[in-house]
C-alpha cells in the first residue's frame, strides 16, 4: 500500500525550522544532525527507602528497683486514700466475708488491713512481702488494729509462698511493675487461686498527664499490662479506669473462663 504524501501543515519544517532559529538567538546549542532536541526530563526523585513494618509485639519491659523499706512512709503518706480510693478498689473486687485473700507486696498493710475488715473475722488475709523489715512494719500496724485475721508472709522473687488453690482475691496494688522476674510469680499466682478466684491489679498509668507526679518507671500502659498477664495465663474480665491516676484490671487465672 502506497503511503500519503504529508501535507504541508504536517512537514518538520514547519515547526522545525522555527525552534532552531529560537535557539541562535538564545544562545542555545543546536545538534549538529539538525533534529529538534529532545524534550529535557526532569531529574529523577530520591525514592525513601520502605519504612519497615511496625511490630505488634510490645517492647520488653524493665522492671523498676524495688522500692526500700527505708521509704515505707511513703506507703502511709496523707492523702493517698483520696487519691487511689481504696474502697472503690475493693468494692471491685466482689469480696465477701469469709473469704481467703492475699496482697503481693503488701508493704506496711495499707491495703490488707482494709481487706481483713472486709472479709470480716471469719475470713483471713495473707499478707506478702519480699523485704523482712516491711514485714515488721506490716506487723506493728496490724497490732495497733487489733486485726487477728492479717497473716504476714515473707515471700521470694519468684515465689510469695500462698497456699495452693486456697486464695479466692488476689491484690496487688503499685508493685508489679517492680518484680525483677514476673514470670514465675505469675504462675505462683494462679497456683494459689481457687476455683473462680481473681487477681486484681492496680498501677499507676503511662499513658497521659494524670500519674506524671510518679516516675515513669513505676507507671504501666494498658498495652504492657495485657501483653505480660496474658502470657502469664491470665484471662482479663474487666478494666476500671475512674480512679483518678491508676488502672485497675481484674483478671481470671484460668484460660477461657467467662467473663462476669
Amino acid at each position: 500500500m502506497s503511503r500519503r504524501p504529508l501535507s504541508s501543515s504536517h512537514s518538520p519544517l514547519r515547526w522545525v525550522l522555527p525552534l532552531i532559529l529560537l535557539m541562535l538567538a538564545c544562545g542555545a546549542p543546536v545538534p549538529s544532525n539538525g533534529q529538534a532536541p529532545a524534550p529535557a526530563t526532569a531529574p529523577t526523585a530520591a525514592v525513601a527507602p520502605a519504612a519497615p513494618a511496625t511490630s505488634q509485639e510490645v517492647p520488653k519491659r524493665e522492671p523498676a528497683n524495688v522500692m526500700s523499706w527505708e521509704h515505707a512512709d511513703w506507703l502511709e503518706r496523707e492523702g493517698r486514700a483520696e487519691m487511689e480510693k481504696p474502697e472503690m478498689v475493693i468494692e471491685a473486687m466482689d469480696i465477701r466475708p469469709g473469704m481467703t485473700v492475699a496482697e503481693i507486696g503488701a508493704g506496711t498493710g495499707f491495703f490488707s488491713r482494709r481487706l481483713a475488715k472486709a472479709v470480716g473475722p471469719s475470713g483471713k488475709v495473707y499478707a506478702e512481702d519480699i523485704q523482712p523489715q516491711m514485714i515488721d512494719l506490716l506487723k506493728k500496724d496490724i497490732a495497733k488494729e487489733n486485726l487477728a485475721n492479717v497473716i504476714p508472709i515473707l515471700g521470694t522473687e519468684t515465689d510469695p509462698k500462698l497456699p495452693a488453690g486456697g486464695i479466692d482475691r488476689i491484690l496487688l496494688v503499685d508493685v508489679y511493675h517492680e518484680f525483677q522476674k514476673p514470670e514465675p510469680m505469675l504462675a505462683a499466682m494462679r497456683a494459689s487461686l481457687a476455683p473462680g478466684g481473681t487477681v486484681t491489679l492496680v498501677e499507676y498509668r503511662l499513658e497521659g498527664e494524670t500519674a506524671a507526679h510518679i516516675n515513669i518507671k513505676h507507671r504501666m500502659s494498658t498495652e504492657q499490662v495485657l501483653a505480660e498477664w496474658t502470657r502469664g495465663g491470665f484471662l482479663l474480665l474487666n478494666q476500671i479506669e475512674t480512679l483518678p491516676s491508676q488502672h485497675v484490671f481484674i483478671f481470671s487465672g484460668k484460660r477461657g473462663a467467662r467473663p462476669r
